[in-house]
Order: structure tokens, then C-alpha cells, then sequence
């Protein structure tokens, strides 16, 4: 998703596409052939990892005593489960950075001793209608915040008329929650597919309170800090479209074997129906001592009849497996994937900075509805062995004195030998995946594996 600057919102594929799309979860891949199917995604990026970062792009970080935050690390998991056209999935994306106070008069000393852990999770269920050419998803996304001191000396606790010291103490906990919805449009055999999400705003409220009190003016406050009364996650609105150039086609369609068996399943119930009915019939006419003896006869003829009507059953689901399977590894792979979308992020009233919050000053954030235009494109170079992609998109500034600024991304995946460790996972091929996005005042650099189609 990265490596295509983020505009992934119209192609939403495997779980990777739950972060940005809600319908994410019902989208079929060619290669999925079973009613039943299951996909897992895990990565790790290091934002600023060779250099200083501008993390929220607040445009005058060299003009700080030093930076603000460092140390990123992010991990991004989650499992999608996909019943027939039903899909469920769910997703974490957790980061943690380090944090550092100025020192400012009105706050508490300057020291990089605090750490920030920031999770946001989603919880996403889908239905695919007209044989999967729409797809309507929803859900929920959770936020969680902490903040929380490493130091010893940093967070002085009065307990009556002694002064102690907390040892790793959690500074402030937020969490909230709100829903999102999404939608694909996927026309069976056509080159072009829309996408869209929308995801409310959530706003977190102080969690647990074993750590805050109540000032005589009734803020709440945690050793130096009169902590916010929530943390916001802006409204955004998601809209996209992506075209695929060649030969590969982009939405070939899903079948669903089960509707694909209803036929057959159709005629050996309506077979053993009609055997039953035929049964009943002779028996009752029959008397008592010679109705047990052909009873016996009935039940052994008709355990060798479903057991003929069970073997052509599932020859002939081996048969649709086959067919579905053997279509999709005949269709050619050449293809050029151009994806564009635009990311509207909504305003967050009264917001503070991080910043701010730390520095305990007024910096506000957020006033205005922000676009992010992003733009993707990938390609397979090397058939069936690397598949590459390079994107851009603008970011904005949240600060009211920032500028936007541009992104560069590129990324990968690079086929590897198969490995199934002794059995325990399927026969096929893995791959390595990597990510790039450079931009003033920030870098990111991630690795991520999975299964190669």
C-alpha cells in the first residue's frame, strides 16, 4: 500500500486493504478458488530511522532545540477470513516513539523520557453482491494512546508531605472508537474499479484514573501536566479509482462453488427424497417379521447409493477447483496497475499539538479539512519472479504556519523458494516485501512477508 503512495483504496486486495477500505474483506483474489479462505499480513517500518524526522510535518523542526520525536518503530498485522461472499477481518497498526520536552517555563523539565505508544485497530465486515462486482463493507476502529515515563526522575508524585519518585509510571491513557463503512465497484471484465470509505471521527476520553487528580480549578492532571480532555482522530473520506493497462485482467469475476454445486447437490437430494419416499412405501405394505429383513436390504442398498452420489460429489468439486485454478494460472501476468486517489481528512475542533501537550502551550492543529492527492503505479518486470511499485503523494500540514510537502514511495516483492516449515504451512511460493518513502525532513524504510501469487 505504501509503495504505491497510499492510493490503495480503489484496488483494496488481501489484508492490507482493510486499512483503507472497509469492503477490503469480501474483494477475491483471482488465485481463491474455495467457498473458505484465509489471508495474513504482517510488517515492520522504521520512520526516520537514518535521519531526523519531521513526523507531522510541522514544517520548523531544525528550529527546535532538537528533534521531538525519534526511535519509530511500526508493526502493522492482521487475518482476514473469507466465507463464500462474507468476509470479516482485523487489523492493528502499532507505533512507538520517543518524546521530548523543550524545557519551556510553564512545562516540566526537558528530557527525552517519555514514550508514546499509539494503536489503532479495526474490526471489518463485508458482503460481495452480483457475483462479487459490488462489495459494501463496515466496521469499527479503536484508538488507544499512551504516554508513559522511562525515567526515574521525570514524574515526581506528591503522596502527603513526602515527594516520590514513579518508576516507569503511565502518564496518560486515551482510547475511543467509531465506525467506518466502504465500497467497491468492480464490474465483471472491465479494466477499471472505484472505491470508496468514509470513517467518523473518534475521539478518546481519559482511561483509568490512578494517576490523575483533580486541580483546585477542576482540570485533571498527572504529575506536571493538566492533561486534554480527549484525543481525536479526524472524520476522513477515501475516493479512488484504478485502471489496469494489458493483457491480465482486472476483474475477471468470482464464482462461488457452492452455487456452482447447488445443481448437483440439488439432484442427489432430491434423489435420496424420492429413494426415501419409495422405501417407506414398500415397507409399510410389508408384513412385521419380513418388513426387518428387506429393511436391511434397503439400508445396505442405499448406503452403497450415497456413497456413489458422495464420490461424484466430489469429483465434481475436485473438477471446479481444477478449472477455476488452471484459469487463473493461464491467464497472461503482463499488466501496468495505475491507481489515483484523494484522502479527505476533517477538521478537529480545540485541537493542541502533541507539542503542545507536552510543552503544556496552546499550538493548535487541525482547523481546516485537509486533501491528500496520491497517485500509484505497479508492474511486474520480472514474470512471475518481482513485482515493483512507485508512488507520490502531497501531504499537508496540520500546523497553521505549515506547507504541504511531496512524497516519493517505492516498494516490491521478490519471489523466494518454497518452504512449508516440515509440513505445518501450504506448499506455496513465499516473498520478501520492502517500502521506501522519502520525503523533506522524513524517511521510511519497512520489510514485511507473505505468500507469492
Amino acid at each position: 500500500m505504501t509503495g504505491v503512495g497510499g492510493a490503495y483504496v480503489a484496488s483494496a486486495e488481501n489484508t492490507e486493504g482493510a486499512a483503507v477500505n472497509a469492503a477490503s474483506p469480501s474483494v477475491r483474489n483471482p488465485y481463491s478458488t474455495d467457498w473458505f479462505d484465509y489471508d495474513i499480513a504482517i510488517g515492520a517500518s522504521l520512520p526516520g530511522a537514518f535521519s531526523s524526522t519531521d513526523f507531522d510535518n510541522r514544517g520548523d523542526a531544525y528550529n527546535l532545540p532538537s528533534p521531538r520525536a525519534g526511535d519509530f518503530i511500526d508493526l502493522t498485522l492482521g487475518g482476514t477470513l473469507k466465507f463464500g461472499a462474507l468476509g470479516i477481518a482485523a487489523t492493528g497498526d502499532l507505533e512507538q516513539y520517543s518524546l521530548t520536552t523543550t524545557g519551556a517555563a510553564n512545562a516540566p523539565t526537558g528530557g527525552s523520557g517519555l514514550t508514546l505508544e499509539l494503536g489503532r485497530w479495526k474490526v471489518l465486515g463485508a458482503y460481495a453482491l452480483f457475483d462479487g462486482q459490488l462489495v459494501l463493507g463496515g466496521g469499527v476502529r479503536f484508538l488507544t494512546m499512551q504516554i508513559h515515563n522511562n525515567e526515574s526522575n521525570f514524574l515526581p508524585i506528591q503522596t502527603g508531605t513526602s515527594l516520590l519518585l514513579q518508576h516507569g509510571a503511565t502518564l496518560l491513557t486515551m482510547t475511543g472508537a467509531g465506525p467506518e463503512v466502504g465500497a467497491l465497484f468492480m464490474p465483471t471484465g472491465a479494466q477499471v474499479r472505484v472505491g470508496a470509505a468514509v470513517r467518523s471521527e473518534v475521539s478518546g476520553g481519559v482511561f483509568g484514573g490512578e494517576n490523575v487528580t483533580r486541580s483546585a480549578l477542576g482540570l485533571q492532571t498527572t504529575g506536571p501536566f493538566v492533561l486534554p480532555s480527549s484525543v481525536d482522530m479526524p472524520w476522513e473520506v477515501d475516493l479512488g479509482i484504478a485502471y489496469q493497462l494489458g493483457p491480465r485482467p482486472l476483474n475477471p469475476g468470482w464464482h462461488n462453488p457452492h452455487e456452482q454445486e447447488a445443481s448437483l447437490r440439488k439432484q442427489i437430494a432430491d434423489a435420496r427424497a424420492a429413494r426415501k419416499a419409495q422405501r417407506d412405501q414398500e415397507l409399510a405394505a410389508l408384513p412385521e417379521a419380513a418388513r426387518v429383513v428387506r429393511q436391511a436390504q434397503l439400508d445396505a442398498e442405499e448406503d452403497v447409493a450415497r456413497a456413489a452420489e458422495d464420490e461424484r460429489l466430489d469429483a465434481e468439486i475436485k473438477h471446479l477447483h481444477d478449472e477455476a485454478l488452471a484459469r487463473y494460472e493461464n491467464w497472461p501476468r503482463e499488466k501496468i496497475l495505475l491507481l489515483a486517489s484523494v484522502l479527505l481528512t476533517g477538521p478537529s475542533p480545540n485541537a493542541v499539538s502533541l507539542e503542545g501537550f507536552l510543552d503544556q502551550r496552546v499550538e493548535t492543529v487541525g482547523r481546516v479539512v485537509t486533501a491528500t492527492p496520491r497517485f500509484g503505479i505497479e508492474g511486474e518486470p520480472l514474470r512471475d519472479e518481482m513485482q515493483l511499485r512507485v508512488g507520490t503523494y502531497v501531504e499537508p500540514s496540520r500546523y497553521e504556519a505549515g506547507t504541504p510537502r511531496q512524497h516519493f514511495t517505492f516498494g516490491g516483492d521478490i519471489r523466494l523458494i518454497p518452504f512449508d516449515f516440515w509440513g505445518l504451512l501450504p506448499k506455496d511460493p513465499w516473498k520478501i516485501g520492502f517500502i521506501v518513502d522519502l520525503a523533506p525532513r522524513y524517511t521510511n524504510y519497512g520489510l514485511g512477508l507473505g505468500t507469492w501469487h
